[in-house]
């Protein structure tokens, strides 16, 4: 009898209730941005200005009350010297948020500070300032902390990279991956322009951090999959695509992570977002071909003040929905 009811539901036009998500696999949306405030020394006087342009950006990313908020990257302008006060003075719009904010770091708050306009000090002691400040333990930032996984506390072998971290929100893992701009403190090869020459131990740095990064990527797909996520999302500061979409810069130091990342969401075979900053305007694409269930986005920064909201639906086949959060006089043009 109820087979015969069904069957005469269908012939008038009903179907059948979708079956309910699960809890893990519940709608959220989260928050991404980068590349802010930058204050240029040749305008002291607009300095002021930028700060409080980010600091009501971060109200209005409040309103929207997002899981958490992730940063990635470059809390600073490049030619800005890189002194304690400007290198640390990104705590106070990340304690402005009052969701947990996640903070991966770029290359100017670092590993451009040895070049005469960032005021010529030692990146690595400057590295070794943001881990202390930054990454203390092993919670978020923000108002509402959050327990996060870092790879130091997890990984024998790469102890040092307190900010690396993993987190998982209902059916989706979340990773960081400290990847900077300025070809990822690796000096560049011969015929790549501009030419990158930090100091001396940079390629050193590079290659352990790379190799950290490479482990705590592979360990974040395992993890993945051990979990049952229905989607993974990586957050890195380098636009690791820049040549490929430009046809010139240097490359040398995001190919193995780059290639990583494919192989990875390629074995996945489920949704994978790549969220990254660098180059300062709103881009989404799917940049690897071998790897067409990844979406990348990139926040836009500088003088375009704004934020990526992402809306995230797990059990659809399509999860990520986008929308900009913050004033659009000054929007920034894609370009090369």
């Amino acid at each position: 009898m109820r087979r015969l009811a069904l069957s005469l539901l269908l012939l008038a036009g009903f179907s059948p209730p979708a079956a309910a998500q699960t809890p893990a696999e519940a709608p959220f949306s989260f928050t991404a941005f980068g590349d802010m405030p930058y204050c240029l020394p040749t305008a002291p006087q607009d300095c002021a200005a930028e700060h409080g342009r980010v600091a009501r950006l971060v109200g209005q990313i409040n309103a929207t009350r997002p899981a958490f908020t992730l940063y990635v990257g470059d809390t600073k302008g490049g030619s800005e010297v890189c002194t304690d006060d400007t290198v640390l003075r990104a705590f106070s719009f990340f304690g402005l948020a009052t969701h947990p904010l996640i903070y991966t770091p770029g290359d100017n708050e670092w590993t451009d500070c040895w070049q005469d306009r960032a005021g010529r000090f030692d990146p690595l002691e400057r590295l070794a300032l943001i881990r202390a400040r930054f990454f203390a333990d092993s919670r978020s930032l923000g108002r509402q902390r959050m327990a996060l996984v870092r790879q130091a506390d997890t990984d024998p072998a790469h102890r040092l990279y307190v900010e690396n971290a993993r987190w998982q929100h209902g059916a989706v893992t979340f990773v960081t991956l400290h990847v900077p701009g300025s070809n990822n403190n690796r000096p560049t090869e011969p015929g790549e322009a501009p030419a990158i020459l930090p100091p001396a131990g940079a390629r050193e740095e590079y290659q352990a951090r790379n190799a950290a990064n490479l482990a705590w990527l592979s360990a974040a797909f395992a993890e993945a999959n051990r979990a049952g996520s229905r989607a993974v999302v990586i957050g890195t500061q380098a636009d690791l695509f820049y040549v490929q979409r430009c046809g010139r810069g240097y490359d040398s130091g995001y190919g193995d992570i780059r290639a990583a990342i494919g192989r990875e969401a390629a074995a996945f075979g489920k949704p994978v977002l790549l969220i990254n900053g660098d180059s300062h305007f709103w881009l989404q694409d799917r940049p690897i071909a071998g790897a067409p269930n990844l979406t990348r986005i990139m926040v836009p920064g500088e003088q375009d003040i704004r934020a990526v909201r992402i809306e995230v639906d797990p059990a659809a086949a399509d999860p990520w929905r986008f929308s900009l959060i913050g004033s659009d006089d000054r929007p920034a043009r894609a370009g090369c």
